[in-house]
């Protein structure tokens, strides 16, 4: 019999030994992150929803974005006790309660404080009854109650005259629960010496000590945990488990009998107990010998066996929200996951494939958990789950990476050769083509690559050349082939042969001149290519070319970027720099331009058509760059648009395509986007959905046979299964994280909102309200909207940014709300209000009004008129001169404090305030990735206290701006908020460019033109582009230029400050004056430029001071 039973044990084990392990993801917070260290002991949640997170150095506040953290001040009371944050405990208010060394701190929400409460030693365990309590179990210094409320507190200790005291004062950080409170709120109490029966009506302790030779007595007096169930306490020792009975008092220890382990060890570390709602009803036990449960239906004990548990010390057990068991078992490492379906389900029945999973660290996996060691499991409101290891914390990914990169399976000889995939299609076996730097290549549905399609000089039959563009697998299965240098070759596939085609200038019917921007077969077979010169037709075997002619005005012909005739035979053409055409495709004669009308906000807005795309259900779809989406209304001939204001991550929509399920997805620079069939909803895809790149290429797009999107871009082809998509329907928590006034000296200071209202005074002259959605899953993609009642009419959409200021708020009653959507778009409720009270100077009181009154009478009955009058004259003088010099100030600090130092551009600037201060600004904005940085310089209308209003909006929608998107797109963001702020005339004129290593992006608003000096020739051009100033037009775009840069290339941007600088005799400097100034003075340094400048404005000026402001910022590439 007995050897029977070992066979049986073997096999369990041969059959567990297929543990399953890692499919579990995760996402790591640690020091690289902003964590204060990595060293995790604790983790919890507040009401609002924000993540705690308690380290050897300091503390964490956590809002799914950065880490807030916290430590201790030794003259600073209501600062953290200690750095060392051993323990956290959320209060039935949802209130977090903070265990340092020796003192246990209450967080104040709103004050941003903390109340201490000492403990004299560590504090090892919190838990609190009914009645507004907190007690505390303390390493050595007995136990402690405070009463929320009031903050008193009690210390309860062992004393040995008296035998109503607790048992002993010691605690330890190893003990689970040494505390419980039953339904009359008495407590039982288990320390390293006994267990107690606090009776609160008496305030008296009765003691349970282990007695040598009694079975009645508790196992051990070194009390490891406590569960209570009815009216049972199980007591858990490093002897066994015990049953109290606590109304009659009587103990029965279970350890050997009731129970018999089958390693004849007894320790018990934890309790925890069944699911709710399940047939079985019992308690899991963590113990030095495994897991083991307890079948209170069957009256009976079993063991969890599993090699990696049975046996082993099971150091903590947690209960997520399913009912399902994670395990810290330090001689495995890691964590250990139970899904307890089946066991509740076929009533103790598991299966180790299924059931269990070990989670561990990988080096090579940075999804992986962190570390090793675990300190801490937590499952927060939204029943995220989080784990605490001594390399950083680490919260488990609810949704897995939605686009995966496209690789080939692995072949020496044939593999994907290029990295910046141009175009893509699929073929009708389901292969994916891809056309990139090193020419095409072919891969079947099975993920083999068939073929290499390369440019060999020495062979006709290759690619014209090895750099690729745009291709078209055509009817007949051939494939026609863009060169990146102008020309095609065709490919015959199925034989494997090539036919060049090159322009030829003596032959008016070889293929048209220049690079090949989009290659089209229309409805008859016939094959339509563009380049910057016109358009091509190929038909039997003959190219007809028809071109731009400046004379003849056919614009519709320059810089065609996108051709294609819809399915009732319109032919449509989209050019680069004139807008949307249709044309006789006969004779390509234009027969309508599309373009905006001012006053029909349905004409179509865009000078710069990127793609045409017809779906299944014969809609027209144009993707323009910088002006957003179109959709085209046959029956009103008219266009419906959408824009980064409806929810697109950019307004240069660069690739088309719908899936199986009537979704249109497109390729932009700042992502992959997705619109609902019924164009209500817009969903944006970045890195945190596995794009490995935000800048995705024209018409670089495709759908599989399958549903499988495929989108290309300069790192690669990502692919996106739509099935896998599922929406995140939970709304985000919310909550203020702090208010900040900032005076006039711009010295902010927070400001108490504890009971949902502030006051301030005139000196707080800024009001910034910072603000979180709280939903941890892919929190960047969060959106925020805001309102401040009596001061805005509409709701403001804030984007992605998560403070609001506000400049100048007149005395009155105000209330601010706001509201935040998820990563799916899925919006929260409105927050609960913040009372805002600003309260007038005392000069400015109805009191102060009624003396001044008072003051005028009495003095009018005098003889002291004309004194008065000249005193007001130099009062009023002398508050304007404080004004003016108040206003040159505020403006002179909204200006960085130095230019940056990055990508080796030699930077100067500078701002020569007039008598009457201006709107004049400029700021740097380097990338945290340090490969662009952002130049600005604006000039607000207008002059004073107003001028310099409108300069801090734009300075704070600035610095509330999404990083890495274009200039054009944060114009026309800032107009949004600008426009939102009713300012009366005050506008903003601007310009924004952006310089990367190679290239200026550039766009502007009603400012003057940009001086961009060419290192190697010596030639300056003037770059104007129009457009009205920020504020002056709600939803109002911008252009934009890409520019070359080149070595020792200079741009100098400035105000009209300098151009308009009027001397004695009335007389303009002029733009042309500047103009030569900087062809004369461009191969100078920037600070040497920028010297030159305020020479030549000098010297027009002679002794007058300047009217306006002048501003002059020199970026120059060494």
């Amino acid at each position: 019999m007995t050897g029977h039973r070992h066979k049986a044990f073997l096999l369990l084990v041969f059959i567990f030994n297929s543990f399953l392990f890692g499919s579990k993801t995760f996402e790591r917070l640690t020091v690289k992150e902003g964590l204060s260290e990595n060293i995790v002991h604790s983790i919890s949640d507040d009401e609002r929803g924000f993540i705690w997170i308690g380290t050897d150095e300091g503390l964490n506040r956590y809002d799914g974005y950065d880490p807030v953290i916290y430590r201790s001040n030794p003259f600073d009371t209501t600062a953290l006790s200690g750095n060392r944050v051993f323990g956290l405990f959320k209060d039935s208010d949802g209130n977090i309660w903070v265990s340092t060394d020796k003192s246990l701190d209450l967080y104040n929400y709103g004050k941003n404080t903390f109340r201490r409460h000492t403990t004299e030693s560590k504090p090892t365990f919190v838990t609190e009854d009914t009645l507004g309590n907190i007690w505390v179990a303390s390493k050595r210094s007995g136990m402690f109650k405070i009463n929320k409320r009031t903050g008193k507190t009690k210390n309860y200790r062992f004393s040995p005259l008296d035998p109503t005291s607790i048992s002993s004062n010691n605690f330890d950080e190893n003990q689970k629960t040494p505390i419980v409170v039953d339904r009359s709120q008495n407590l039982w109490i288990g320390t390293k010496n006994g267990l107690n029966y606090y009776q609160k009506e008496k305030d008296v302790f009765v003691r349970l000590f282990s007695l040598q030779g009694s079975l009645n007595s508790i196992s051990s007096n070194n009390i490891n945990t406590l569960f209570l169930s009815g009216e049972t306490l199980w007591v858990g020792t490093p002897a066994g488990l015990d049953r109290v009975n606590t109304k009659t008092m009587t103990v029965e220890r279970y350890a050997g009998a009731q129970w018999l382990s089958m390693v004849g060890i007894y320790s018990v570390a934890k309790i925890v107990s069944f699911k709710q709602g399940t047939p079985m009803k019992g308690f899991w036990m963590a113990t030095i010998g495994g897991l083991v449960y307890y079948d209170e239906n069957m009256g009976s004990f079993q063991d969890i066996i599993h090699p990696d548990i049975f046996g082993r010390y099971v150091a903590d057990l947690y209960d997520d929200p399913q009912g399902n068991i994670w395990l810290s078992v330090p001689q495995t490492g890691g964590l250990i996951h139970f899904n307890t379906t089946n066991f509740y389900l076929m009533y103790g029945f598991t299966d180790p494939e299924l059931d269990f999973e070990h989670i561990v660290n990988s080096s090579t996996d940075p999804h992986s958990i962190s570390g090793n060691k675990i300190n801490a499991v937590f499952f927060d409101q939204k029943k995220n789950t989080w784990v605490a290891t001594n390399k950083g914390i680490n919260k488990l990914t609810k949704t897995k990476n939605l686009f995966m990169s496209v690789s080939a399976n692995n072949d020496k000889e044939k593999r994907i050769r290029g990295n910046e995939i141009k175009h893509i299609e699929i073929d009708k076996d389901n292969g994916l083509w891809m056309a990139h730097e090193k020419g095409v290549d072919h891969i079947n549905s099975s993920g083999d690559v068939v073929a290499n399609y390369i440019s060999d000089p020495t062979n006709e039959n290759s690619l014209l050349t090895k750099e690729t563009g745009t291709f078209k697998i055509l009817s007949n299965k051939n494939i026609w082939i863009a060169s990146e240098h102008g020309g095609l070759t065709a490919l015959n596939p199925t034989k494997n042969l090539f036919t060049r085609y090159e322009h030829d200038p003596d032959n008016e019917n070889s293929i048209i001149a220049g690079k090949i921007e989009s290659i089209y077969e229309d409805n008859d077979g016939v094959v339509w290519l563009s380049s910057a010169g016109g358009v091509c037709r190929y038909k039997d075997k003959e190219f007809t070319s028809y071109l731009y002619n400046q004379e003849q005005r056919n614009n519709h012909l320059s810089g065609v970027t996108a051709i294609l005739e819809d399915s009732q035979n319109g032919f449509w053409i989209g050019t680069g720099a004139n807008g949307l055409y249709r044309a006789n495709k006969a004779d390509m004669s234009e027969m309508e331009h599309y373009k905006l009308d001012p006053k029909d906000k349905n004409s179509f807005a865009s000078s710069v058509v990127l793609t045409i795309y017809e779906d299944n259900n014969k809609d027209i779809w144009i993707g323009s760059g910088g002006e957003g989406l179109f959709k085209y209304n046959r029956t009103e001939n008219n266009f419906t648009r959408i824009t980064i204001e409806n929810g697109l991550p950019s307004n240069t929509v660069v690739s088309l395509k719908k899936d199986n399920n009537d979704y249109l997805w497109m390729g932009t620079r700042n992502g992959i986007a997705r619109l609902s069939p019924d164009m209500n909803l817009v969903q944006g895809y970045n890195r945190s959905d596995g794009l490995n790149s935000r800048i995705f290429y024209r018409n670089a797009i495709a759908s599989g046979k399958y549903g499988k999107m495929y989108f290309g871009g300069p790192s690669g082809t990502m692919v996106v299964n739509p099935l896998d998509i599922k929406p995140n329907p939970e709304k985000p928590l919310l909550a203020i994280t702090n208010i900040i006034g900032i005076d006039k000296n711009n010295k902010e200071s927070e400001i108490d909102f504890s009971a949902g209202k502030i006051e301030i005074n005139h000196k707080v002259q800024t009001l910034e309200v910072r603000f979180v959605g709280l939903s941890f899953n892919k929190s960047e993609k969060n959106n925020y909207r805001y309102i401040l009642k009596n001061h805005q009419e509409n709701w403001l959409e804030n984007g992605t940014s998560r403070k609001a200021s506000f400049q100048g708020l007149d005395p009155g009653e105000y209330e601010f709300l706001f509201m935040a959507s998820n990563n799916d778009g899925v919006w929260s409720e409105q927050s609960d209000g913040v009372k805002i009270a600003v309260r007038p100077p005392a000069w400015k009181t109805w009191w102060a009004y009624s003396s001044y009154i008072g003051l005028i009478a009495i003095t009018a009955f005098g003889m002291v008129k004309r004194r008065d009058k000249n005193q007001m004259v130099k009062l009023e003088e002398t508050r304007r001169t404080e004004e003016l010099e108040e206003a040159r100030n505020f403006q002179l600090k909204m200006l960085p404090k130095e230019c940056p130092k990055i990508l080796n551009l030699d930077i100067a600037a500078t701002i020569e305030t007039a008598t009457e201060v201006g709107g004049d600004y400029y700021d740097f904005f380097p990338q945290k990735n340090k490969e662009s940085v952002y130049v600005v310089v604006g000039d607000a209308t207008g002059h004073g206290m107003t001028a310099g209003m409108m300069v801090s909006i734009t300075k704070a929608g600035l610095y509330g701006t999404q990083p890495n998107i274009p200039p054009n797109e944060i114009s026309y963001g800032l107009n949004r908020v600008i426009k939102a702020f009713s300012l009366g005339k005050t506008k903003m004129a601007i310009s924004i460019a952006r310089f990367w290593e190679d290239r200026v992006e550039f766009t502007s608003a009603a400012m003057p033109p940009v001086y961009h000096y060419h290192g190697d020739t010596g030639d300056t051009d003037e770059i104007l582009l129009e457009g009205l100033p920020l504020g002056s037009i709600k939803g109002e775009t911008y252009s934009q230029v890409e520019i070359k840069l080149k070595k020792n290339d200079t741009f100098v941007f400035i105000s009209d400050g300098l151009p308009e600088a009027t001397n004695k005799n009335d007389q303009m400097l002029g733009y042309k004056a500047v103009l030569n100034c900087v062809r004369e003075n461009g191969g100078k340094s920037a600070e040497e430029i920028k010297q030159t400048l305020i020479d030549l404005g000098g010297a027009w000026l002679g002794e007058l001071r300047n009217q306006d402001d002048i501003t002059i910022v020199v970026v120059k590439k060494n």
